[in-house]
């Protein structure tokens, strides 16, 4: 259970890290870190413009991944076992809110580019 719990914990904040990264424009359009659908990955600039639209959700998502480890590590069986798949739940949800935010600005930022 421990292992599951760091594993959960890590994957938090391996999100948060690319999260930053990411919108930062420190890591670009590549074949495995960050939101990887075809609006956000059409050019350098959706790709920047996605993630940082993007970016609080996959906080959020992150936090609760974290929160999620630490509720598995810290409190009674009975607890987790009622929490956990909710705070995971929240998380994928955060993720998938993430990738439409991603999407709807990354679309929104090629339409003004040719509309220019």
């Amino acid at each position: 259970m421990l292992f599951s719990a760091l594993m959960v914990i890590a994957s938090g904040s391996v999100i948060s890290v690319i999260a930053e990264l990411t919108s930062r424009g420190i890591v670009g359009p590549n074949g495995g870190a960050g939101i990887r659908i075809a609006s956000v990955m059409r050019s350098e600039s959706t790709w920047k413009v996605g993630h940082r639209a993007a970016r609080a959700w996959l906080h959020a998502a992150a936090t609760a991944l974290v929160g999620s480890g630490l509720l598995s590590i810290l409190a009674p069986q009975r607890i987790v076992d009622t929490w956990l798949p909710i705070g995971l739940a929240v998380a994928f949800c955060f993720l998938i809110f993430s990738a439409i935010v991603a999407s709807r600005a990354a679309r929104r930022s090629e339409t003004s580019i040719l509309d220019d």
